[in-house]
């Protein structure tokens, strides 16, 4: 038999064939000659192919021989057997044969291209062979997309590709997963288990202990999980590798902090203020807050400076350089530097009010009362600014004035116990006693619990005459605070003035007892003692008095006289 070409085509197959068709029409001079008609049933003669039936032995024939050719040429075998898997990687395909193994980098990607059979399978493939990675579902027959992102290289690095029809196994072929440091990075960045990403970027680092990105990914997973202690090595790795890593910088300032190692911290602050000028400004800033707070004023004062010059309008720095300033007492530079916030901020109510508080403290009245005064411009009804006016014109013994700008006070804030107070004392002082009593009154409502406006106000009775309502509000006093010796001395000696001897004598009593070495108010218990008539205590007033005092000529002369009083009295 003539072998046929695997890529002749049927039409050509049919041109070779120079057979008649038998319905083909016949010649002119057949069809005149006409047979005489029968009487008699014609003898049966053979029945002709039809064209398409001959067309489809004829093809027949073809694929036979085409079969049977590849049989020749390939070992023919009925039985199917894989001889190999075709797969592409980075780009490029590769045929892999049945039983071999292979390597294939993580980052060049695998896919499935075609699974080759033997001989007559080779140009039938069947339809139901199965394809897949040994334990991996989601790989079954997924031809032409890439499977690396469906394996887990953090359990194992090799795996096996299965071949199977019907579950009878067919063949199979191993590859291993060639693992660089970028691709455990890659793998990392894949996974959301927290444990197997450490375990990636651990393999990452180990491979590459020079890699940024492994240290500063392991650090940011050890700080998601309060690991302090270990991921301030992977940053502290990333300084050693680049200097200047800001991001490791940064991070590692954070992890500083909540370990309590703050000595460091100020020089992380300073390695980025220099990597990172455009945030050297608040750098330094922090900087100056932590030497600070660890009590290091001039470094403070310098790491303050070094923000500022980086940037003159950083308010905050600017007020925690006065803030140091006066604190040690340098009004005047506290002063400059209050006065270059107000260039920066001119309409600035509270600047003015700072620089009147430091003219005040330095005792200079008139600079503290022209800078208040510009901050009553800006805020007229406001009550700290007329509140310290108020105090001002107070020191300069101004009173009317001090009192004008009191009640300017009180107009905008009625809940400023110490500007009622204040105010019911200027009044008193300039002899209105009615008013003054109603602006304490006020006060105490605010501020229950003040001593200093209790006594204000008991005194302000006392003074008006009201002995009784004097009475009442030491009392008051005392029952907040049992051991107030102001309300006691008070009770003792207006109880007194009201004939309230025995209650005179009890307030003495407990001052003798806050106080048991004070003679006075032994002295005192003593009058009293014997102004009631009660010698024998008296007496032992005395007596204690000469403990305290040996040499106290009148308690001497008093208790011998009350020795002899109490013979005499005896002898009756």
């Amino acid at each position: 038999m003539k072998k046929i070409g695997l890529g002749t085509r049927p039409s050509e197959i049919k041109e070779r064939n120079k057979n008649i068709d038998l319905d083909a029409p016949h010649q002119e001079d057949a069809l005149d000659r006409r047979p005489a008609p029968r009487t008699s049933r014609p003898a049966r003669t053979a029945t002709a192919l039809s064209p398409a039936k001959l067309f489809a032995i004829v093809l027949i024939s073809v694929a036979v021989s085409i079969v049977i050719t590849i049989g020749l040429m390939t070992g023919f075998t009925l039985s199917l057997e894989i001889e190999a898997v075709r797969f592409a990687s980075a780009g490029k395909e590769f045929e892999v044969k049945n039983g071999s193994s292979f390597t294939i980098n993580y980052s060049d990607g695998l896919h499935l291209m075609q699974v080759i059979p033997k001989g007559f399978y080779r140009i039938f493939p069947p339809q139901d062979i199965r394809v897949e990675i040994a334990g991996i579902v989601e790989t079954v027959n997924h031809y032409h997309e890439n499977l690396i992102p469906l394996l887990k290289p953090e359990e194992k690095l090799t795996y096996d590709v299965l071949i199977s029809q019907s579950g009878q196994p067919l063949g199979k072929i191993s590859f291993t997963l060639a693992m660089d440091a970028q691709a455990w990075i890659a793998r990392a960045d894949s996974l959301e288990d927290k444990k197997f990403q450490i375990l990636c970027y651990k393999r990452a680092r180990d491979l590459n202990p020079e890699s940024e990105e492994a240290h500063i990914a392991l650090g940011r997973l050890y700080e998601s999980e309060q690991k302090y202690q270990q991921a301030i090595p992977e940053y502290e790795a990333v300084i050693r590798i680049k200097p200047d890593n800001v991001q490791a910088l940064q991070s590692l300032v954070k992890l500083y902090k909540k370990t309590g190692k703050t000595a460091q911290v100020i020089d992380l602050y300073e390695k980025l203020a220099k990597i990172d000028s455009a945030k050297a400004d608040d750098y330094n800033y922090q900087a100056g807050l932590i030497a600070e707070n660890q009590g290091s004023d001039a470094r403070a004062l310098e790491l303050y400076q070094n923000a500022l010059a980086s940037n003159k309008a950083h308010v905050d720095a600017r007020q925690r350089v006065i803030k140091l300033y006066e604190k040690n007492k340098q009004w005047k530079k506290a002063i400059e530097h209050a006065q270059m916030l107000l260039e920066l901020n001119p309409k600035n109510a509270d600047l003015y009010l700072y620089i009147s508080d430091i003219y005040a403290k330095q005792n200079n009245l008139p600079e503290a009362l022209k800078a208040a005064e510009q901050a009553q411009k800006l805020r007229p009804s406001d009550a700290a600014v007329n509140l310290q006016l108020a105090l001002l014109y107070e020191k300069s013994k101004n009173e009317d004035k001090a009192i004008e700008y009191y009640k300017k006070a009180l107009t905008g804030s009625k809940k400023n116990a110490a500007a009622y107070n204040n105010l019911g004392l200027l009044l008193e002082k300039k002899g209105n006693l009615k008013e003054a009593i109603e602006y304490y009154e006020t006060a105490l409502k605010i501020d229950p619990k003040n001593f200093d406006v209790y006594r204000n106000l008991g005194d302000a009775y006392e003074k008006n005459g009201n002995i009784k309502k004097a009475i009442e509000i030491y009392e008051k006093l005392l029952s907040i605070d049992k051991n107030n010796l102001d309300a006691l001395e008070a009770l003792a000696i207006l109880n007194y003035k009201a004939g309230a001897k025995e209650k005179s004598l009890e307030a003495y009593r407990g001052l003798s007892q806050l106080e048991p070495k004070k003679v006075l108010w032994h002295q005192k218990l003593a009058y009293l003692y014997e102004d009631l008539g009660k010698i024998d205590s008296a007496r032992d007033e005395y007596k204690t008095i000469l403990s305290l005092d040996p040499n106290n000529t009148e308690a001497k002369q008093k208790y011998v006289e009350l020795a002899k009083r109490k013979i005499k009295t005896k002898a009756k």
